[in-house]
C-alpha cells in the first residue's frame, strides 16, 4: 500500500514521458524507493540503463506540490485517475508487460463490473457508408444485449459503433490518444459528451495533453486489452486498426473481420476470423472460449 507521498511520486513519474514498468523497475532497483529516485542527481539517474539527459532533467523537474495541486484540479473537472497499484485500477491492464502507470478517465465507471463483458469495434477513419452504419447497428445490437462498446472515438468506424452502443441504450468506452481534456477529433465534442454521460474517456496521458501519432498508436493495446474480442468492421491496407488487431491476437483476444476490404482481407488471411452478421452467433462464440 503506497502511502500518500509515493502515491503522488509514482503519478509525478508515470506523467513523464518515456517512464513506463519496465524503466521503473529499474529506477527502484537502482534507488531502492520512489522518493530516493525524484530526488537523485542527474548524473546518479544517468547510471540507469535507458535514462539519458532529457529523461534524468524532466525527473529533476517534478514538482510534488505542484502536481498535488494539479491533481486537484481534475478532480474538479471530473477527472478521476489512478495508479497501477490501486483498487480502482482496470483490472484487465494489469496483465499488460507495458501497463500505464496511471489512467485518467472522466466519466462514471466500475470497472470490474464490465472486465469481461467488452467488445472493440474499430476500423478506418475514412468509412464506406454501408460499414459504418454495419459498425452503428452492430455497436447498437451489442448494448441492447448488455455489453460494453470500447474504441478510440476516431471518425469513421471508431465513432460509428460507439453512437450505436448509446443509440441501444448502453455504455461505452473511448481510449483516447490524446488527453481526457481534449477532444479528438474536435467534431465528437457531442459524442465525449454523451459518452462521458454513459461510459468514461480514459486516457494514460495528461489530461490536457494534444493527440501524437505515438499516442494514437499505443492507446490501441488498452483498447484490445479492455475488451474480450476485438471486431474490425473495414480497414484499408495501412488502417490503424490493423495495428489493433495484431494487439488483440497478441493478447490472445480473438479479432473478427468483415472480408469487404485490403486490409480485412490480410487478417482473415493471417489470424482473424469472419464476422458473423447475427450478434448472438458471435456472442456465443465469444463466450465458449
Amino acid at each position: 500500500m503506497l502511502t500518500d507521498d509515493e502515491r503522488l511520486s509514482l503519478i509525478g513519474l508515470a506523467m513523464t514521458r518515456s517512464i513506463g514498468p519496465r524503466l521503473l523497475d529499474r529506477l527502484l532497483a537502482r534507488f531502492g524507493t520512489l522518493g530516493a529516485v525524484l530526488s537523485a542527481s542527474v548524473e546518479d539517474l544517468r547510471t540507469v540503463q535507458g535514462i539519458g539527459p532529457v529523461i534524468a532533467g524532466s525527473i529533476r523537474r517534478i514538482d510534488l506540490r505542484r502536481l498535488e495541486s494539479e491533481l486537484a484540479r481534475f478532480e474538479s473537472q471530473g477527472i478521476a485517475f489512478a495508479t497501477w497499484q490501486d483498487s480502482a485500477y482496470p483490472p484487465a491492464l494489469l496483465k499488460l508487460d507495458d501497463k500505464p502507470l496511471v489512467v485518467f478517465w472522466k466519466g462514471a465507471w466500475q470497472w470490474e463490473a464490465d472486465d469481461c463483458r467488452a467488445i472493440a469495434i474499430v476500423g478506418t477513419r475514412e468509412a464506406q457508408p454501408q460499414w459504418a452504419r454495419y459498425a452503428r447497428e452492430y455497436g447498437k445490437a451489442l448494448a441492447q444485449r448488455g455489453w460494453l462498446v470500447v474504441s478510440g472515438m476516431a471518425r469513421g468506424i471508431d465513432s460509428a459503433g460507439q453512437r450505436g452502443a448509446l443509440e441501444g441504450g448502453g455504455r461505452t468506452l473511448a481510449v483516447l490518444g490524446c488527453g481526457v481534456n481534449v477532444v479528438y477529433p474536435p467534431e465528437n465534442h457531442a459524442l465525449a459528451k454523451d459518452i462521458a454521460a454513459n461510459g468514461a474517456l480514459l486516457c494514460e496521458v495528461h489530461p490536457d495533453t494534444s493527440p501524437s501519432p505515438n499516442a494514437l498508436t499505443r492507446r490501441n493495446r488498452l483498447i484490445t486489452a479492455l475488451s474480450a474480442a476485438t471486431l474490425v468492421i473495414e480497414a484499408g491496407g495501412a488502417s490503424g486498426a490493423l495495428h489493433a488487431a495484431r494487439c488483440a491476437h497478441a493478447q490472445g483476444r480473438p479479432v473478427y473481420a468483415v472480408d469487404n476490404s485490403e486490409g480485412n482481407a490480410a487478417l482473415l488471411q493471417d489470424f482473424a476470423q469472419p464476422l458473423p452478421d447475427d450478434v448472438d452467433d458471435l456472442l456465443a462464440d465469444v463466450m465458449a472460449r
